[in-house]
């Protein structure tokens, strides 16, 4: 099978990046599929924040398989923009979102016909997502079916959202600071966690990581959890 995981790179890779699609990516390339990490430059434009460190800690996680957009993406891109009305396009999820905080919204606005070049070139059998980019996918397979007919399948990753160590209502970003998000190759675990939120949303959250990173056991206190957490995270990562 082919799958293909998208990846936006604009910096270093937290705990939220790597359970949402990541780690499924490479537990199937260690299957023996064949698994596209697709570094999404031209995406990273809608907030001019592009690094090349995320790459670096693909190749770091052991990513075979990494690729870039490159001009033959937008030549599709603009080819299936002839295939769309602005209407279809108003009512996507991330444009809603995040539009009135954009002071340039056009490239939020053509994210999904990008996404839909994305997939289409790489021709996946599957393509790994997030629950929040359901929509988006069925609107990239509708607009390929229009282009070609073609229709791509997807799976999600091994966790619907991570949640900011600080405020549990919020998902994990780096764009909410520092004290929000615990990256996968930090140089404090332990210092980190210890800091994070105990509320009972703050515990579900913890627990939530807890667990999908293999720790399935009850703890006497919060800082045993948060130790063993980051415990469990050095021998991971380091």
């Amino acid at each position: 099978m082919k799958y293909l995981v998208g990846i936006q790179p604009t910096g270093r890779i937290h705990l939220g990046n790597y359970l949402g699609c990541i780690a499924k990516g490479l537990r199937l390339q260690d299957q023996g599929h064949e698994v596209i990490f697709l570094i999404a430059n031209y995406h990273s434009l809608t907030t001019d924040n592009y690094t090349d460190e995320t790459e670096i800690e693909l190749k770091r996680l052991g990513c075979k398989t990494i690729v870039k957009q490159t001009p033959d993406y937008t030549e599709l891109f603009f080819k299936l923009c002839c295939k769309l009305n602005l209407a279809t396009l108003l009512k996507m999820p991330q444009y809603k979102d995040k539009s009135e905080s954009s002071k340039f919204d056009l490239g939020l606005l053509l994210y999904p016909v990008l996404m839909t070049a994305d997939i289409m070139i790489n021709d996946p059998d599957i393509v790994i997502v997030g629950r929040d980019q359901v929509p988006h996918l069925e609107l990239a397979n509708d607009i390929a079916k229009r282009y070609d007919g073609r229709e791509f399948k997807y799976e999600f990753g091994d966790v619907d959202k991570i949640m900011s160590l600080s405020d549990p209502s919020k998902k994990m970003s780096k764009s909410l600071g520092e004290k929000h998000v615990i990256y996968i190759f930090d140089e404090d675990y332990e210092k980190k966690l210890k800091k994070a939120v105990t509320t009972p949303e703050g515990l579900e959250n913890l627990y939530k990581i807890a667990k999908s990173i293999g720790i399935n056991e009850s703890f006497e206190s919060n800082l045993e959890l948060k130790v063993k957490i980051a415990e469990k995270l050095k021998s991971i990562f380091q």
